[in-house]
């Protein structure tokens, strides 16, 4: 006789191919490796790509566009865009996020733990070209050109590039899996010149312990920078303050 197990199968859920096309667009696009005003390939390209049909690519860039990500424009120049997102966040995140926001909080306790062991392994396995990586992407970052969209893109690559010099691709997919998350509620975040002079800071600090091959004190500046943030994030939502007018 079949006892009752202690554990719990998971029930079965299949996952429409163009479902699976539309989860790796739009993580490429919140992780901003593509960006703003990027044109899509086209659907056939793209069919290429996933070796799928394009009635299925459709499907996947129609439930992108309704969400805010994409638009196709017609014209000489036409194509398949994809939208400025941290421009528009204000107009679409704000309340899914807090309406979720138990489970952004299981987001931060994850990230809490992923991240700043990531960085304990990168202080002792980042390679040169790596720190140099960083300390470009702090560089682009303060130059007085820098958009709010590329700014987040930045920072985005900062950090996704610690994961990498972890040597651990557990550990890397991990930060991209909380990135994909969190990111839109850290669109959220203003931009200004005292935010960008506070990331510069810590983005620096974090840095400087990685080139010293200082394990613990990367481990420590970054958990305390993503502390920061979480709470950031969550005086931002709870702010009655408008959301306009913070893009430069």
């Amino acid at each position: 006789m079949f006892n009752q197990p202690t554990f719990q199968f998971e029930k079965v859920s299949a996952i429409k191919v163009s479902e699976f096309i539309r989860k790796q667009l739009e993580e490429a696009i919140i992780l901003k490796e593509i960006m703003s005003e990027d044109q899509l390939p086209s659907e056939r390209e793209l069919a290429e790509m996933f070796n799928a049909s394009r009635i299925t690519v459709r499907e996947a860039l129609s439930a992108l566009e309704s969400k805010g990500l994409i638009e196709k424009r017609v014209g000489a120049k036409g194509g398949t865009f994809v939208l400025p997102i941290t421009a528009n966040a204000h107009k679409r995140t704000k309340e899914e996020i807090m309406r979720d926001w138990d489970q952004m909080l299981h987001v931060f306790e994850y990230r809490t733990i992923v991240e700043p062991e990531g960085a304990f392994l990168a202080a002792e396995r980042i390679t040169a070209g790596e720190l140099e990586l960083l300390e470009g992407y702090i560089k682009q970052s303060t130059e007085p050109e820098c958009t709010r969209e590329w700014f987040r893109a930045l920072d985005v690559k900062f950090h996704l590039t610690i994961a990498k010099a972890s040597g651990n691709p557990y550990l890397e997919t991990a930060v991209r899996q909380i990135r994909t998350k969190i990111n839109p509620a850290l669109d959220l975040m203003p931009y200004d010149e005292n935010i960008r002079v506070l990331n510069q800071g810590v983005h620096t600090e974090i840095l400087e312990a990685l080139k010293s091959r200082d394990p613990v004190k990367s481990r420590d500046t970054m958990k305390r920078h993503i502390a920061f943030s979480a709470d950031a994030i969550y005086s931002r939502l709870v702010s009655s303050e408008p959301q306009e007018g913070n893009e430069h």
